[in-house]
């Protein structure tokens, strides 16, 4: 008798786990898409980990400079200051400045409304977005079909999701291709 509540407790808890591990990303998800579409300002950015978004940024932003070194001498053999530590200084500073809640609440507030109707199901999020676990403590959303590499990188925190990266599509490495990535999108 006494096994048999053993083994009962070890298979809810196992139960527990797997619908942890496989439904709160998807629930994440769901809810930070509904609080977006109700302009649930506060429910959206609870969500997001500004601390390590800022870093994450920053990290990929370095990693792009020092994919895109500067030569240190120019074409007649002259030697040129290079410019990309004070260039990725006052990045940092705009990281710093931008990647903030209040930025996201000023963002929200010059938006449009929500449509009337726009709520989806949450097996419609399951149709655009695919989840790659990486870690037990973090998963990437990226979109169905997406061959970019591009992605929203969450962590764990507590027995929740927040936003804590996004993984740039691999060719923004490339010189000028992120100049080119916002010219195709109009901005």
């Amino acid at each position: 008798m006494q096994g048999w509540k053993v083994g009962s407790l070890a298979a809810a808890a196992i139960a527990l786990f797997v619908g942890w591990y496989v439904g709160s990303p998807w629930l994440t998800l769901y809810n930070i898409k509904s609080a977006v579409e109700r302009h649930d300002v506060e429910g959206m950015i609870g969500y997001v980990d500004f601390d390590a978004l800022r870093l994450n940024l920053k990290d990929q932003v370095h990693a792009v400079a020092a994919a895109q070194r500067v030569p240190p001498t120019d074409s007649s053999g002259w030697s040129t200051p290079n410019p990309v530590p004070q260039q990725l200084a006052a990045l940092d500073q705009q990281i710093d400045a931008y990647v903030t809640a209040e930025t996201a609440r000023a963002l929200f507030a010059k938006s449009e409304a929500p449509r009337p109707g726009a709520d989806t199901a949450p097996g419609e999020l399951a149709q655009d977005v695919t989840i790659d676990r990486e870690t037990l403590g973090r998963f990437v959303a990226r979109r169905k079909n997406d061959e970019t590499g591009a992605g929203l990188v969450f962590t764990a925190h507590g027995l929740g999701w927040k936003l804590s990266g996004f993984r740039l599509p691999a060719n923004m490495s490339q010189p000028g291709a992120m100049m080119r990535s916002f010219e195709r999108q109009g901005l």
